[in-house]
């Protein structure tokens, strides 16, 4: 082989990897972007199923209030 020959091959080679690792970092980029996303949309179900929760015990400590407000009167 000449030598114009083994710099074709070897900048050939070199560019495959370039482009490789250059694919790489692009597609691992993207994945932390998706992964920051599932996180943001996990954390707002999370909070919107505590404000749920919130709301039914406050529901039921208004009606046990209110349940105890009649045992009050009867009792009068």
């Amino acid at each position: 082989m000449s030598e114009a020959q083994y710099i074709t091959f070897i900048l050939g080679f070199a560019a495959t990897i370039a482009t490789v690792l250059i694919a790489l970092l692009i597609n691992n980029a993207r994945l932390t972007d998706v992964k920051e996303a599932l996180r943001a949309e996990i954390k707002a179900e999370v909070v919107t199923s505590q404000q749920a929760v919130v709301s039914h015990l406050l529901d039921i400590i208004g009606k046990i209030a209110e349940l105890d407000n009649r045992i009050t009167r009867l009792e009068r």
